[in-house]
């Protein structure tokens, strides 16, 4: 995913999908300049594990790199915390990475867009939920964000809506980000990895209610009266 964000921050910052559909037509088209990645600034919503990776990437791409994430602890010196708010009014880049809980619902809303600079790319590769789907199309068309790439939105099973992957200043990929062989034998191997876990009697990695863990907890404590697990 993390490389699907920058291969969209690349196409839209240098106009690629544009110009090459354009000369493949037949049609030279407009010179237009583009822009570097370096020296410009990387806001991401969320620091999980994509985006800790997305933000490593960026850093050594030379770029500025901020974050707004309540809930992470962020010991990256070169990523800077800061707030929502700050984020979306300094970024270039404005990559949505936050988890869907009903506290990041429509959290890119009409206001949220009004506080991003006319020259930001608003990119979403976490869930369509997060989105308001027609202040972004508003936001398009009045030329309140520059451009747009998404990978997921509204429409069944994640995908973009049409109406949006028509818009001639927005890249819609149809829930793609993720598919690649190393992706799906990583994901794999974390399920394979956590049952082991759970049948040992430890917690797996990336327990996000470990306190709610109740029946292992018992399993392990149980496990530890016996003399430990097999």
């Amino acid at each position: 995913m993390a490389e699907w964000v920058l291969a969209v921050m690349f196409d839209l910052s240098r106009n690629v999908s544009e110009s090459a559909l354009a000369y493949r037509n037949g049609i030279v088209p407009a010179v237009r300049m583009g822009r570097e990645l370096r020296g410009a600034t990387l806001g991401v919503a969320g620091y999980g594990t994509i985006g800790q990776y997305l933000c490593r990437i960026a850093q050594a791409l030379g770029m500025r790199i901020l974050v707004a994430d309540p809930y992470a602890a962020i010991v990256e010196p070169a990523h800077v915390a800061t707030g929502f708010d700050d984020l979306l009014m300094q970024a270039d880049y404005v990559v949505c990475l936050a988890p869907a809980t009903a506290e990041t619902m429509q959290l890119f809303n009409a206001a949220a867009f009004a506080k991003m600079q006319a020259s930001a790319i608003f990119i979403n590769a976490s869930r369509g939920e997060l989105v308001d789907e027609t202040a972004l199309l508003h936001a398009l068309d009045n030329g309140d964000i520059a451009a747009c790439a998404i990978d997921v939105g509204m429409a069944p099973d994640q995908m973009p809506s049409p109406l949006l992957a028509r818009h001639p200043r927005l890249i819609a990929t149809p829930h793609i980000g993720g598919l690649t062989p190393q992706a799906a034998e990583h994901q794999a191997m974390d399920t394979v990895n956590q049952v082991a876990a759970i049948v040992a009697g430890r917690l797996p990695d990336g327990a996000v209610n470990a306190d709610r863990a109740g029946r292992l907890a018992r399993f392990v404590s149980a496990s530890s009266s016996q003399g430990g697990s097999p």
